[in-house]
Formats: C-alpha cells, sequence, structure tokens
C-alpha cells in the first residue's frame, strides 16, 4: 500500500496511518533525509524476524536505530564523550549516522553479533513526526534492489515490496545520497563512510 505524506509538513491524520501500522508489528518503508529506509519497531520481534526475512540478512548485518533527538538515543549508548555529543548537537538531525559501543538498553538482536549501535536522528520531517509520536525508537536499513542499488523512487518500492510490507510512505523521489557513517566506538573517531553529511561540520577529525 502506497500513502501519500507531504515531506515538508507531514499531515498528522496520515502519521497517525503509519504509526498504526508500526504498532500492530508492520513493516513499513519511510522517506528519510538520505534514502528510503524500511522501518519496524526495535522491539518487536515479529517484526525484526519478518525485516531480516525480506532483506535476506542475518543479524550480524548491521542496522540503525532511528531515534527522535538526542537524549532518546543516548540511552543506546554506553558512553557519549562531551566533545562527541557538541558534533552530533551541531549537526542533527541531519544525514550522519553515528556508531557506538552498545548499552545494555540496545535491542538485543543489534549485540548479538556487533555489540555496538548505529544512531539516526535525520531530519526529514515525516520520520520526525513518526517518531514523535510513537514515542520508542525504529530498527531501519535501506531499500536495496537485487543488484544492491537504492531504490529511490516510492512507486517502484511499492511494486518491488508489495505482500512483503504493511506500508509504502511516499515522500517523493529522493537522491542516492546516503549518510555519513562515523565509528565512535575506538580512541578516535573513524570515517567509515563520507556521505550526504559534511565531514567538516563534525569538527571531529583533524
Amino acid at each position: 500500500m502506497l500513502l501519500s505524506i507531504d515531506p515538508v509538513e507531514p499531515e498528522p491524520w496520515l502519521v497517525a496511518r503509519a504509526v498504526q501500522a508500526l504498532r500492530r508489528g508492520g513493516l513499513v518503508v519511510l522517506p528519510t533525509d538520505t534514502v528510503y529506509a524500511l522501518a519496524c519497531l526495535a522491539d518487536h520481534d515479529g517484526a525484526i524476524e519478518r525485516m531480516y526475512e525480506v532483506k535476506g540478512i542475518t543479524p550480524s548485518k548491521r542496522l540503525s536505530l532511528l531515534v527522535a533527538d538526542i537524549a532518546s538515543g543516548s540511552r543506546f549508548a554506553r558512553a557519549i564523550p562531551n566533545r562527541v555529543f557538541r558534533a552530533m548537537r551541531r549537526v542533527l538531525p541531519g544525514p550522519y549516522t553515528f556508531i557506538f559501543a552498545a548499552s545494555s538498553e540496545t535491542p538485543r538482536v543489534m549485540r548479538q553479533a556487533r555489540k555496538t549501535v548505529g544512531l539516526r536522528i535525520p531530519s526529514s520531517p515525516i520520520v520526525l513526526a513518526v517518531l514523535a509520536e510513537l514515542g520508542v525508537p525504529l530498527l531501519t536499513t535501506s531499500v536495496r534492489n537485487d543488484a544492491d542499488e537504492w531504490v529511490l523512487d516510492p512507486a517502484a518500492i511499492e511494486a518491488e515490496l508489495r505482500g512483503k510490507v504493511d506500508l509504502v510512505v511516499d515522500g517523493g523521489l529522493l537522491a542516492a545520497e546516503p549518510s555519513t557513517i562515523v565509528d565512535l566506538t575506538g580512541d578516535e573517531p573513524v570515517l567509515v563512510r563520507e556521505g550526504k553529511g559534511d565531514v567538516a561540520a563534525l569538527e571531529l577529525f583533524d
């Protein structure tokens, strides 16, 4: 099912439909500030199992948590140094993924193989509205085709995943710009992938 929501000023009654699908344990495709993401409740085992099945992946695959703000995201990280906290405040919401050592509150499925957690606070009004109403994080992975390419057209996503997901939220055609990924699990930050997010704005790298 394809549900069109205004990507700038999301209609609350349409956001509520996406939230209802997620609360029922559904899989929902959401437009982020980078690419489309397949999402489910991070604490719903049945939905998580469906996500792995649909994507054809195992728990060793690194997924990310979408959170509403830094305060709620910090629950899932073992420690956030002051320098990193300041950097996050400068650039979030935005197209960045920060990898931390996982705290005990991180969903078990994410700690089984890697002991780390990737946190995202995308500057997508639709995603932020969904998270605000849900009050809990979402487990997410990017939407790709069999050739491992991002699928950026919601109509194409709906055709590809029809019968496998509960809802595809149409936020318009997106560009192939992934998030910038920074690994903060060691003594020094490591740039894993330079994407849409400006690395210089982080002020974490010399």
